[in-house]
């Protein structure tokens, strides 16, 4: 039987990941829903914490406005996320994040 390694990827951008589910989801995790009209939640993790992904989950790629570019990602079902560091120039933070197997 061959086991496939998971692919991981290290990504630097931007600390909070926007969610479509419920914050009851993500047990241990801070999860902000700021109003009942509020659509997505928004997942504040501490270095350390791990997402592990419903499907869905999202950070936005962007330009700082002094030369800093985060890096996006989107999280598949099973899809780990790993806040490895903070307090990276342009306030990024870097994602350590191991897709499920399947999602290569």
């Amino acid at each position: 039987m061959t086991t496939l390694a998971p692919v991981v990827e290290l990504v630097r951008g931007g600390r909070n990941v926007l969610t479509l589910h419920d914050p009851s989801a993500y047990e241990g995790l801070i999860v902000v829903k700021p109003g009942p009209l509020w659509q997505p939640g928004v997942i504040v993790p501490e270095d350390g914490q791990t997402i592990v992904a419903r499907g869905g989950e999202t950070t936005y790629g962007y330009d700082t406005v002094d030369g800093g570019q985060a890096t996006g990602f989107e999280l598949g079902p099973g899809d780990r996320a790993t806040l490895v560091r903070s307090g990276l120039p342009f306030l990024f933070v870097e994602w350590r994040i191991e897709r499920a197997p399947g999602r290569e």
